[in-house]
């Protein structure tokens, strides 16, 4: 089973929205790479991100996304997993937390197999995880819509509309 996953984090520094790509993108599999870039962005962040990497199987293919792109301020990160993707993308965020405590982030995720998501958002400290079947029933797809949707949406710009319920 593959989780296909996205990570959405803002931050109004541009010059750390770009330490924070370099992080993703540029480690090419190396640990030290990661280790470094971690540190320019927090200096007390050595154990936070190696508490990351030991978490994860493969820094190249856990912590590097398929792509990195921007939509209305925020960088989306496109994540491909194994069946452990939900909690390699919760560990990402515990992480990015961490790493700079202002920051936004959030994740949704689906699975390859039924119409199931599964979504990610702090709630000051606390991140928040919640679950849900769309396309199964369309009362209960109100439901999700009005509750879960409407959640993780919240304080979004509207470019974002992620979800299987928002696709056309």
């Amino acid at each position: 089973m593959e989780l296909h996953s996205r990570v959405y984090y803002t931050h109004p520094d541009a010059q750390l929205m770009g330490q924070l790509e370099t992080l993703f993108k540029d480690h090419e599999g190396s640990s030290e790479k990661f280790l470094e870039v971690a540190s320019i962005i927090n200096p007390e962040s050595a154990e936070l991100a190696q508490d990351l990497l030991d978490q994860v199987d493969s820094i190249e293919y856990d912590l590097r996304p398929e792509t990195l792109n921007y939509i209305a301020g925020y960088a989306v990160l496109d994540f491909v997993h194994g069946s452990e993707g939900d909690e390699i993308i919760e560990n990402i965020l515990v992480f990015l937390k961490a790493l700079v405590p202002e920051i936004t982030v959030q994740a949704w995720g689906c699975g390859d197999d039924d119409p199931w998501e599964f979504w990610f958002k702090f709630d000051g400290d606390e991140l928040i995880r919640e679950d849900d079947e769309p396309l199964n029933d369309p009362d209960e797809d109100e439901e999700i819509k009005a509750s879960i949707y409407a959640w993780w949406h919240q304080d979004l710009p509207s470019e974002i509309k992620e979800g299987f319920l928002n696709e056309e």
